[in-house]
């Protein structure tokens, strides 16, 4: 009773909280808008540090007419989400702390991928963004055109868990397929940030969270417009369009795109039926400024997917690769439509103090049907049984959060304080049908002469109706602490966290409650040659949704990590190099259950121990010759589990490396080759085990890409490829069936900017 009580306070308190910030600014819209205007004339210095860095500054000291003026329309060219990017490199970003904070004083591992990178390179889905990322593992169930986003962060699986968008969490996941996928198109930079890292956001889990910061409103007109056309008969359309008012106090942008293609999952002999992709994706957004000291920006966004079947080969009875698909092109279908609306509101009291509240609805509804493999016939044992299965899932989340910035100083030592609150709340929802209520089998599939598009009902019998709610409050407060050339970082956070698992068909329900305490410490030191050393201790706590194949809901996890590494920026370069070493510890860790023959359930496999070292390099070597380089040790081990323990988790490299090189062939100075640019790229990735009992491995595979682009005038026309030599590799034979890795992709893409 007493627990119930308190969280009941404790939701009505932030509540309060909230509205009291929101009438705060209200109440001092006059008094804030007077002050920061007169403080702006009287120091310029001073209003160029509260923009940020990013914002250019003018030199001399304007009159106040030409302050007024020039502040209005400039102050969200460069968004403050964002940060200063020049070409392959980031210098600030408020990912880690919540405050605009440079880089190199975050005492943590962060990589940035910008919005250049991602045109120079022609990605085109989130997981291809961050192939070149130290930590982070992609597409581990290789090539998957159903819009999925596996990732592993420093051998933690973070396929939902660390999608934030904005710096909210958008890591809703349902009971089944339900999770929120991105368009990266729509996304103006990536921010990655590795290790625990809820202090700050809630749901972080212990590999960290990658934060994708979305495209605004900006005072600088914008009008692009893309076509694109690639192998496998992939077409697409683009636009970005952005208008603003002559004075700068409102702004309008629209994102879209619509994609069609096919895939490289081919079913024999069909005379080659593809599973087809189909995508619609819309999101329109306006920044209204009032006064210089408010910004308001609402965002929307509508996104509509379409894809085939799971790309998933059956096995030969001998463990050969057999090239046939356990699914059937007529029956299988992967259909997703999700939305979201936001807001996030600034306001700027005066030099000392800032209030933020942020938002963010968004909601989505699935329908999913496909077959899985069972086992060989033991009459015919060329013919592989299947089995159907098919959900309705919905899921929505809710996020608020709400904190109060304050930069003051005590002595010598400069203080950047932050109070806050947020609540995340998470509704899935599922009806899952396996079998029917008449007698009617799933045609097997013979793998000497499959035959596909067979009459396969859609599966009416339904065998789990579920429901699962959670709620999380946390409350927070950091300090960045600045003495000489000395930094501290302290962060402190407390949440409680309610649940409900409801079975529909038994009519029981399951409550849980819970809460915590997670911090964070840092320490740094600027040296004046841009050499900064530090050392980090982080935790983080999170929420598992989902439940195992009994019905049970996981309790939720923890770890911990220590952090140690050097990161060196040169004084006035356009580079960034890092290493750091971890130890990091995570608690009721999930894997999926080899006992599902699915293998879409999950179970928890007690403790996991993660101990490695990673290096980065990001800049301009040369001028025009930007380079990417990485490396990744992990040593990953369950510690505790009687089953596995001593074993190497599933589908985790010991090693990776990546490297990039791109040049613009104009600051050669010849007419003929401006215009021109090249680019080039490598990524390796170690073997892997297939099972948790590590009986078998995945070989090591090398990739090589690469790019050609030509600008004139308005037009960029661009081709990339990626595997370019079409390496044929496998990514992970898990659950007896084979993950074909992503095959030679080339695409051509016509960009006019005017």
């Amino acid at each position: 009773m007493y627990k119930k009580i308190t969280i009941s306070l404790g939701l009505s308190t932030y509540r309060l909280f909230s509205s009291v910030l929101f009438i705060a600014c209200v109440t001092t819209f006059n008094h804030g808008f007077a002050q920061t205007k007169q403080t702006e004339v009287q120091n310029s210095t001073g209003a160029s540090e509260r923009k940020g860095d990013s914002q250019e500054k003018d030199s001399g000291q304007p009159d106040a007419k030409k302050t007024a003026d020039s502040t209005l329309p400039t102050v969200v060219i460069e968004a403050k989400d964002t940060g200063e990017a020049t070409g392959y490199v980031a210098k600030r970003s408020i990912t880690a702390t919540k405050t605009d904070t440079p880089i190199i004083e975050i005492p943590q591992s962060i990589s940035v991928v910008t919005r250049n990178e991602m045109d120079m390179r022609s990605v085109q889905n989130f997981t291809e963004a961050l192939r070149y990322v130290p930590g982070v593992t992609v597409d581990q169930f290789g090539f998957d055109g159903r819009g999925f986003e596996y990732l592993y962060m420093r051998g933690f699986n973070a396929l939902t868990t660390a999608n934030f968008r904005d710096g909210l969490s958008n890591a809703a996941q349902g009971l089944f397929f339900s999770s929120f996928i991105t368009d990266t198109y729509g996304l103006e930079r990536v921010d990655v940030l590795r290790g625990p890292s809820s202090v700050m956001f809630g749901r972080g889990d212990a590999g960290g969270i990658v934060n994708r910061v979305t495209k605004r409103p900006t005072a600088a007109p914008i009008r692009e417009v893309e076509f694109q056309y690639g192998n496998f008969d992939r077409k697409r359309f683009a636009a970005d369009l952005g208008v603003a008012n002559k004075d700068g106090t409102i702004m309008m942008r629209l994102v879209t795109t619509a994609l069609d293609s096919d895939t490289q999952v081919r079913y024999p002999n069909t005379g080659g039926d593809r599973a087809h992709n189909e995508r619609f994706y819309i999101a329109p957004s306006i920044t209204f400024r009032p006064t210089v000291a408010t910004t308001i920006t609402l965002m929307g966004d509508v996104l509509n997917n379409r894809s085939g079947s799971s790309p998933f080969y059956i096995t030969a009875p001998d463990g050969r690769f057999t090239n046939v698909l356990q699914s059937d092109p007529k029956f299988s279908r992967y259909a997703q439509n999700q939305g979201s609306f936001s807001y996030q509101l600034e306001h700027h009291f005066n030099e000392i103090l800032t209030v933020r509240q942020n938002f963010r609805h968004a909601f989505q509804k699935g329908t999913f049907q496909d077959l899985f493999s069972l086992d060989y016939n033991t009459e015919q044992p060329t013919v592989m049984e299947r089995q159907a299965y098919a959900s309705n899932e919905r899921l929505s989340q809710i996020v608020l959060d709400t904190h109060l910035q304050a930069k003051i100083a005590t002595g010598p030592v400069s203080h950047t304080l932050l109070l806050g609150a947020d609540w995340n709340q998470t509704n899935a929802s599922m009806r899952y049908y396996e079998g029917y209520t008449s007698d009617y089998v799933v045609p097997g599939i013979d793998i000497a002469n499959p035959v596909y598009s067979q009459p396969i009902p859609r599966p009416d019998l339904l065998s789990q109706n579920a429901k699962q709610r959670i709620d999380q409050l946390g409350f927070y407060i950091q300090d960045q602490l600045k003495y000489d050339n000395w930094i501290l970082t302290l962060s402190g956070r407390h949440d409680r966290l309610r649940t409900k698992d409801s079975d529909l068909l038994s009519e029981s329900a399951t409550r849980n409650k819970d809460s915590a305490f997670t911090g964070r410490a840092g320490l740094s030191y600027l040296f004046a040659n841009g050499v900064v050393p530090y050392f980090s201790y982080s935790q983080s706590f999170m929420a598992q949704p989902g439940v195992d194949i009994n019905g049970r809901p996981f309790d939720p996890t923890r770890a911990s990590q220590f952090e140690a590494g050097i990161k060196f920026q040169p004084v006035g370069g356009k580079s960034l190099y890092t290493v750091a070493f971890f130890d990091l510890t995570k608690t009721n860790a999930l894997s999926r259950d080899p006992s599902d023959p699915s293998g879409a359930h999950l179970m928890a496999i007690g403790e996991v121990r993660s101990r490695g070292v990673e290096l980065e390099g990001r800049g301009e070597l040369l001028r025009g010759l930007n380079a990417i380089g990485t490396f990744t040790y992990l040593d990953v081990n369950n510690m505790k589990d009687t089953d596995f323990k001593g074993k190497t988790p599933i589908q985790v490299p010991t090693t990776m490396a990546s490297g990039w090189l791109d040049y613009s062939f104009g600051v050669l100075g010849y007419e003929w080759l401006k215009g021109f640019g090249l680019g080039g790229g490598v990524r390796y990735t170690g073997s892997t085990f297939n099972e948790e009992s590590n009986i078998s491995t995945t070989p090591s595979f090398t990739l090589f890409d690469a790019t050609l682009r030509y600008e004139r005038g308005p037009m960029l026309f661009n081709i990339n490829a990626s595997n370019i030599f079409n390496n044929h590799y496998t990514t992970t034979t898990y659950f007896n069936r084979y993950y074909l890795g992503t095959e030679r992709t080339v695409i051509g893409t016509l960009t006019f900017r005017f």
